[in-house]
């Protein structure tokens, strides 16, 4: 085995004890596929730092190629039919940029993703938990439920799933 790869492994199992797997893919071929600590390709985890990661990439990417202007757009360009809550008055300055800096106000202390993620449509669901009265106040807030608005953001601008995005630019996962 390639020695890089058993330093790697070796990292992985000194350091980083909350990787389950890892695969990489090469023009749609598994190069390298390992998995950690009883972890197999069937087991299911949750991975929203990763989805944030490559939601993050493909809306630069999304950039790159035109579909979206540039990270200081209104979120609110890309959901022309969302019925804005009476009252507020926030959501409409919101940026992609305060999404992706997780500096996006919300209505909430507590993020209630198990709210958005057992709805009939969460991206409407995350949406309806954007703004709020304190204003844009530029501060950090971890929030999984932006990585939804920005996944509707992709959709939207590019007129397909994120899937479909993914396997546009590399040539299929």
């Amino acid at each position: 085995m390639n020695h890089d790869i058993l330093n790697l492994e070796h990292i992985i199992a000194a350091d980083y004890d909350n990787i389950a797997g890892i695969v990489v893919m090469k023009k749609g071929k598994t190069v390298y596929e390992r998995y950690f600590d009883g972890f197999t390709p069937e087991d299911t985890v949750h991975i929203m730092s990763v989805t944030k990661s490559i939601v993050s990439a493909l809306i630069g990417i999304a950039i790159d190629k035109g579909f979206i202007k540039n990270p200081d757009q209104k979120v609110l360009d890309f959901f022309p039919d969302y019925t804005i809550k009476r009252g507020e008055h926030t959501i409409q300055n919101v940026t992609i940029k305060q999404l992706l800096t997780m500096t996006a106000p919300y209505k909430y202390r507590n993020e209630p993703y198990t709210k958005v993620y057992t709805s009939n449509d969460w991206t409407k669901a995350a949406l309806d938990l954007l703004g709020g009265k304190a204003g844009i106040t530029g501060n950090f807030m971890y929030s999984t439920v932006g990585t939804q608005i920005l996944s509707g953001i992709l959709v939207n601008a590019a007129g397909r799933s994120v899937v479909n995005c993914l396997t546009d630019i590399y040539g299929g996962l």
